[in-house]
């Protein structure tokens, strides 16, 4: 996991690149990122062996 500059920001807003893709934003906040954290942990078939940049979109 690529996760961008953590924020402290009350939020969950993100976007997930995969490895080779140019990921599309320069912050994520700490929420979002247990957010995805959470979703992998309780599928984590979905993500098997990927490279995923993590950051809020548009920043």
């Amino acid at each position: 996991m690529r996760p961008a500059w953590f924020t402290g920001i009350d939020e969950v807003d993100y976007e997930i690149t995969c490895k080779g893709e140019p990921e599309k934003g320069s912050v994520i906040s700490q929420k979002s990122l247990a957010s995805l954290i959470t979703e992998i942990i309780e599928s984590p078939e979905k993500y098997i062996r990927e490279n995923l940049g993590v950051n809020k979109p548009n920043t």
